[in-house]
């Protein structure tokens, strides 16, 4: 007799423990975080005093990589950027840098030695101003909180009192903490088209704790997830309740071996995830806020917005291993001020894993 199994995650290299989120801290006007990776970005808020929108653009974000030649860039989001072309960015009424606005998701992007220095100044001000060729003002930044953001980037990325530190500069040498980014093992099951009648998913959902907090018009989605050895399964996300711009589902897989027309009849159980998704909570059915699911790659997604503007919430991918759910990106944005690109925390990636014959292992004397 052949034993087959998965080879071992020690083996491979892939990865064999739940996922641990960074978290995102708050200075005063900037919000900070890092991943995994040790990758970082500190963005700005509009004033915590106002709250208001008032000259405010869009945020700055300064994002940098961890490792030993690790990229710094610092960036500017617009809501509207129309027909202007350049830019003039100013801190406390010195201009520190200048140059061409593009189309795209980051209008201006300042890297390299430029990027320090735009950093730097960032460090010491107390307000940035970008502006358009006729002075008009494209987005106004209060700088307090900037310092501690960057000084927490330094303290993660190992560069506190080194040559590459943005604030706690010194003469130490820089040693980057080398960490692999997590590759969750994937067994892809064979395509198929069977999914549950219609009657099943009304059955299942008339059992469910969602079934209170169905209200108008609601619709659940059905999607074939693939069959193995004459077993098929199919992934449910039921309405579990709805706001003004968020749309909550329930995540269930189903189950049948054998044929309907023979007495076979599907189960239910709720999807497994390898960490919670922050809608639901522990202890609590998981929710899935506005999902989307990609069924070539079969990964998951959930995208909770704080409220309407996207400016703050969390979000979260996930792809199906053939058993659960496995955390492959996550990002949030705890303060509702303006922040539209929110800091990640967490990312991983993905391969396919084969199985692997064992030698049968003797029994007896």
């Amino acid at each position: 007799m052949t034993l087959f199994a998965f080879a071992s995650a020690a083996s491979t290299g892939l990865a064999s423990t739940n996922p641990i989120p960074g978290k995102i801290e708050v200075f005063k006007d900037w919000a900070v975080g890092c991943d995994n990776g040790g990758d970082c970005r500190a963005t700005s808020f509009t004033g915590k005093e106002s709250g208001s929108f008032e000259d405010w653009g869009g945020p700055v974000s300064i994002v940098r990589t961890a490792s030993q030649d690790g990229i710094l860039r610092v960036r500017v989001m617009f809501t509207e950027v129309n027909e202007i072309d350049r830019y003039q960015m100013i801190v406390d009424g010195k201009l520190v840098d200048t140059g061409p606005i593009v189309k795209g998701d980051y209008p201006i992007e300042i890297v390299g030695e430029d990027a320090k220095k735009v950093a730097t100044a960032i460090v010491r001000g107390r307000q940035l101003t970008v502006t358009g060729p006729g002075d008009e003002i494209l987005t106004k930044i209060s700088l307090s909180g900037s310092a501690a953001a960057l000084r927490y980037i330094d303290q993660k990325q190992n560069r506190t009192y080194t040559r590459t530190a943005l604030v706690a500069k010194g003469r130490r040498t820089f040693k980057p903490v080398h960490v692999e980014i997590p590759v969750v093992p994937v067994s892809r099951w064979t395509k198929s088209e069977r999914i549950p009648a219609t009657t099943e998913i009304v059955n299942l959902v008339e059992n469910s704790k969602c079934k209170e907090d169905r209200f108008g018009v609601v619709e659940d989605q059905v999607y074939p997830i693939g069959q193995k050895d004459g077993t098929y399964r199919a992934l449910i996300l039921m309405a579990c309740g709805s706001g003004a711009y968020n749309f909550s589902s329930a995540a269930y897989i189903g189950e049948i071996i054998g044929s309907e027309a023979d007495g076979a009849s599907w189960t239910f159980t709720p999807a497994k995830f390898d960490i919670q998704p922050a809608w639901g909570g522990e202890g609590r059915l998981p929710l899935l806020v506005n999902a989307f699911w990609d069924e070539t790659d079969q990964t998951l997604g959930s995208y909770a917005k704080g409220r309407g503007l996207g400016d703050c919430g969390s979000a979260e991918n996930y792809v199906w291993d053939g058993a659960q759910f496995r955390l492959i990106e996550a990002s949030n944005m705890p303060e509702c001020r303006g922040a539209y690109e929110w800091i990640t925390t967490w990312r991983a990636s993905y391969r396919d894993v084969k199985p692997t014959k064992e030698p049968e292992t003797p029994t007896g004397g």
